[in-house]
């Protein structure tokens, strides 16, 4: 045991001690030598220059260093190569686990008791049964990828603000579904696929919590969301949603469903009804010339708010019409169009 301590230490110490007797074989000056030969009687000389010895010793050295960095290369890839094959030896055990079910599932199916033939034939069948899956998860993962890349786009088109989102999602983060929360157990399901899920459900969560219709069924707008004069004052003034003018029936609906928190005149507003709807999300419905429904009422899209108006201030006929998440006013128009288009498309 001794002995092999003491090899050891010595092997250690002259593997640290090899560096620098390269460098210093490297940076040596070698002197020109002679080599004196005797053949027969006769004296044969050879003459090696110091600069040849030099150039021979390091191009040593250099093919050595390269050999010993090339056998390194090779074995830390060889080991990583192990530590993959054990990997895939280990998914594939989940994989044929996960399909064939537990000890218990396979006795009562009386699998235990099949041939040595026939276990191979399962086997076979269990492989090709992976291989068509993972081409199927592979291709929803592409597919899922794609449809969420066109409905971040669509998100982004309503012009909601990342506080916005937030409420919505409960102060979760877009993309806040965590995807332990919808892991799967089966290991085929997991990964790329799993996380495009995870994102897939966090934006139809918000898109799906909007409204989707309009307050009336036949309309034009004639002012838009965001800066514009004033029509009294004729000043600048951010115009916190959008005025629309009827083209046959006076009767304002509900956008969404949700529960009536206001009914009455409110501020310039005139005749107003407010509605708040799940996620943090209101409506509000103004000028109203006639109110139809109460505070506390629960409403959906065929409840009749009130008719077209001209009440508060108000330059003429027409409808209010406002979004807000959270406090936070959006655009009344493109929230709706998304939303429409995206739950018409999940329908």
């Amino acid at each position: 045991m001794m002995l092999l301590v003491n090899r050891f230490r010595q092997s250690s110490a002259w593997l640290m001690s090899l560096p620098a007797s390269l460098a210093s074989l490297w940076r040596r000056d070698y002197h020109d030598s002679r080599i004196i030969l005797e053949q027969e009687g006769d004296l044969k000389y050879f003459s090696v220059s110091g600069h040849l010895q030099r150039n021979v010793v390091r191009g040593l050295i250099v093919v050595g260093s390269a050999s010993a960095v090339t056998i390194t290369v090779l074995a830390i890839f060889s080991g990583l190569l192990l530590l993959g094959n054990a990997k895939l030896e280990r998914s594939h055990n989940e994989i044929y686990s996960a399909l064939l079910g537990s000890a218990d599932d396979l006795m009562e199916n009386g699998i235990a008791s099949m041939s040595k033939d026939e276990m191979l034939a399962l086997a076979q069948t269990i492989r090709e049964r992976d291989i068509e899956i993972r081409r199927f998860v592979k291709s929803s993962a592409t597919t899922l990828s794609s449809d969420n890349i066109s409905l971040k786009a669509r998100l982004d088109a309503t012009g909601l603000s990342e506080k916005a989102i937030k409420v919505i999602h409960g102060n979760a983060a877009i993309g806040g579904f965590r995807s332990d929360q919808i892991e799967p157990a089966n290991p085929l399901l997991r990964g790329k696929l799993s996380e495009e899920i995870a994102k897939n459900h966090s934006l139809m969560d918000v898109l799906t919590a909007l409204p989707a219709k309009m307050p009336l069924d036949d309309f034009s707008t004639t002012s838009s969301f965001g800066i514009r004069n004033h029509p009294i004052t004729g000043r600048p003034k951010f115009h916190t949603g959008i005025d629309l003018i009827t083209g046959s029936s006076d009767e304002v609906r509900a956008a969404k469903v949700g529960k009536v928190v206001l009914a009455r005149s409110y501020q310039d507003y005139g005749n107003t009804v407010i509605i708040r709807h799940e996620r943090g999300i209101e409506t509000l419905y103004a000028h109203l010339a006639d109110l139809k429904v109460k505070e506390g009422q629960d409403v959906d899209l065929s409840t009749v708010l009130g008719l077209v108006g001209n009440t508060g201030s108000s330059t003429g006929k027409h409808l209010h019409f406002e979004v807000s998440v959270g406090g936070y006013p959006v655009d009344p128009q493109k929230v709706i169009e998304t939303a429409y288009y995206v739950q018409k498309s999940k329908n």
